[in-house]
């Protein structure tokens, strides 16, 4: 008996152990019913810790959790919340698993399809119906690109995109036919943000107007025609016209549906188009809803083009095939809109010419003609804008970033990349002095003088920061640099530089960024943005290294080619002349050439030897070389005791006029053949 009891015991705790296990695997299933249970309870805090616990272990997860999660914190702005959001989405479009995930998944697909284009959307599509791996790692590649400050955890631009999200669910609600539970409106709104400017209403008639247009349209016959008249011909003439401008104002009227409208006007979304990006919404003629039109035409119902088509009885019918309902209303549409934008006042202008001047020209079809016109022209604007924009990148002041690259081979001949970072935060940094003026007490001929402007302002910081990325999007290195923050404009020495040389193992993605950064607690940050509030200036680029230059003993192989100008001691990393990354060089000043060959195949007395031939060629203003106008042309003979060679070359530039060129530069080992081509362009001019 007393054996029984322990065997017993021994069941029950075993029943309790595995009750533990089971109660254990089912937590992370859980976990998000967990989470809106407490988000019901208005508990925030404690379903934003649940979910975050949820996603701590490595391995698949449930992806409902990390999109709810972000859009938890976006809707009630909880800035605090960003990074881990950020980091949460990623994980859930590349970890999530099981039916729950997938249909997750494809919905943040359609929530995407506004801001991505149709190519991407249907490739997406087709990864998803193929669960193929490539769709995480391609959406999380996505967003890392879109990343305004890939040095930081939280990605603005994605907590931008969900901000927008939830406001359009919240505000666009005279219909629910998009994927955000909303109108048309929000498809618009997901891409560009807030519009510059609205206009709403209901389009109206004016019976005054109507009939005195019509009077002046029927009538076929000119003054001169009706003056030889009898006058029982002309009263029977009128009579006639008087009916048929009753029929005709009849279906004007009948085909006229008082509709809402709502019209938005973006400007400036792509550089250099002077013109607004302009979008149409409003009552649907068919089925009455208020979505997105393909212009003002789209509120004349299509029987209105051709009213005779389905004619039956007495309904009306026109002498003048040209002169439609249609027509009319496009008249009066414009004319109510003329005052909104210069769009509508030209095609206002436009309809006049062709229809008020021509009298009784009016010929048929003319009506689609122009619905066809005005349609062509907003697609033409909208087809020359970029797909998304965010709304802060124009708060946020851009600091100019550009990187240059150079490959090598080091003295164990394992290829390296060389990367410049030049920044210039001069503007950055002026708007926000003049912004916070009155909390400084400094000369400003003393931001001018070409210092390091933290010398004066130690609350100043910029940051240069370049980032690589494996095939998949995760973060395989980081390097972080501080250079001095500089104003002055007047000399190229003076930008602000970083230098960093890394191994170079293939064609990884790239992303290297500059920040200004105020960390006055006195001072006014620029906006109310995601970003950090000591943000000041911006700069970001985004891009993919070149692959590595080939290290087999065998092979010739050259750097690339890295000109500069003026060697003095005072610039000796890495090189002893300064580096024209721009490839501006001054005039009159001696170009410098550094160049270095590998893997030279010795002679039989143990030295290399190889020929160096340059030859520099002018480039016109179309940017086409012209190989039968060398400027200067030289063959050098090296002759060393090394494989490898590491040379700058002083090239005489003095007689070369302000212009731009192209520097070819021809190499040939001379006891194997090998032969290596490299080119540069450079271009000339006159300092001031």
């Amino acid at each position: 008996m007393r054996q029984l009891t322990l065997y017993n015991f021994i069941l029950i705790t075993a029943a309790f152990l595995l009750l533990l296990a089971d109660l254990s695997n089912a937590q992370p299933q859980r976990a998000y019913e967990q989470g809106l249970e407490e988000l019901y309870r208005n508990n925030v805090t404690r379903a934003l810790d649940i979910w975050y616990q949820a996603y701590d272990a490595p391995g698949s997860v449930d992806a409902r959790i990390g999109i709810e999660y972000i859009r938890t914190v976006t809707d009630r702005g909880l800035q605090e919340y960003f990074d881990q959001a950020t980091e949460v989405y990623y994980r859930a479009i590349t970890d999530g698993a099981g039916m729950d995930s997938r249909v997750a998944i494809r919905r943040e697909i359609d929530r995407m399809r506004p801001i991505i284009g149709e190519g991407i959307y249907r490739q997406w599509s087709n990864w998803w119906s193929d669960e193929s791996e490539r769709l995480g790692v391609d959406m999380r590649g996505f967003w890392i690109q879109a990343d305004p400050t890939p040095a930081r955890v939280a990605n603005e631009r994605l907590i931008e995109h969900w901000q927008r999200v939830g406001e359009a669910g919240q505000r666009f609600t005279k219909n629910n036919n998009t994927v955000y539970n909303s109108d048309d409106r929000a498809l618009i709104y997901i891409r560009y943000g807030e519009p510059d400017r609205t206009r709403s209403g209901i389009l109206t008639l004016q019976s005054l107007n109507i009939r005195n247009w019509l009077q002046n349209q029927v009538n076929p016959y000119s003054r001169s025609e009706r003056a030889e008249m009898s006058g029982e011909d002309e009263h029977e003439r009128e009579f006639a016209l008087d009916v048929q401008i009753n029929r005709l104002q009849d279906a004007i009227y009948q085909f006229h549906r008082y509709p809402e409208y709502e019209i938005w006007f973006y400007d400036g979304v792509t550089v250099g188009q002077s013109e607004p990006l302009i979008y149409v919404f409003g009552t649907d003629v068919n089925s009455n809803e208020f979505v997105l039109q393909r212009g003002i035409e789209s509120f004349i119902p299509e029987r209105a083009f051709n009213p005779e088509r389905e004619r039956q009885g007495d309904e009306v019918e026109f002498t003048r095939a040209g002169l439609t309902p249609a027509l009319m209303l496009q008249l009066l549409y414009y004319e109510q809109l003329a005052q909104i934008d210069s769009y509508f006042q030209n095609r206002l202008n436009r309809l006049q010419d062709r229809v008020l001047e021509q009298g009784g020209q009016a010929f048929r079809g003319l009506d689609m003609e122009f619905r066809a016109e005005s349609a062509e022209i907003l697609n033409r604007r909208a087809a020359n804008v970029p797909v998304e924009k965010s709304t802060y990148s124009e708060q946020i002041p851009e600091i100019p970033l550009n990187i240059y690259q150079y490959r090598f081979l080091d003295e164990e001949s394992d290829p390296k990349i060389l990367t410049f970072i030049e920044s210039t935060a001069r503007e950055a940094f002026l708007i926000d002095y003049y912004r916070n003026r009155g909390r400084y007490e400094v000369e400003e001929s003393n931001l001018m003088n070409g210092k390091d402007i933290s010398e004066i302002f130690n609350y100043y910081e910029l940051s240069h920061v370049i980032q690589t990325y494996d095939d998949s999007w995760n973060l395989i290195g980081t390097e972080a640099h501080n250079p001095p923050l500089i104003l002055d404009r007047s000399d190229n020495r003076n930008r602000s530089r970083t230098i960093v040389e890394k191994d170079h193992e293939g064609r990884a993605h790239q992303a290297a960024s500059v920040e200004l950064l105020n960390y006055n607690p006195d001072t006014k940050a620029v906006y109310d943005t995601p970003f950090n509030p000591a943000l000041r200036g911006l700069g970001k680029a985004q891009f993919r290294q070149p692959a590595p230059l080939v290290s087999h003993p065998d092979s010739l192989e050259v750097a690339d080619l890295i000109l500069g100008y003026q060697k003095t001691e005072q610039f000796t990393e890495p090189f002893s002349f300064i580096v024209a990354n721009d490839g501006v060089i001054p005039f009159e000043e001696t170009l410098v050439l550094h160049f270095e060959v590998y893997n030279l195949a010795p002679r039989d007395d143990n030295f290399t030897q190889f020929e160096l031939t340059y030859r520099i060629l002018p480039v016109d203003e179309a940017g086409d070389v012209l190989t039968d106008q060398s400027e200067f042309v030289l063959t050098l003979n090296f002759v060393n005791e090394y494989s490898r060679v590491v040379e700058d070359l002083e090239i005489e530039t003095a007689e070369l006029s302000p212009g731009l060129y192209d520097l070819r530069v021809h190499i040939e080992d001379v006891v194997t053949g090998q032969q290596k081509n490299r080119s540069v362009r450079f271009e000339v001019i006159e300092m001031e």
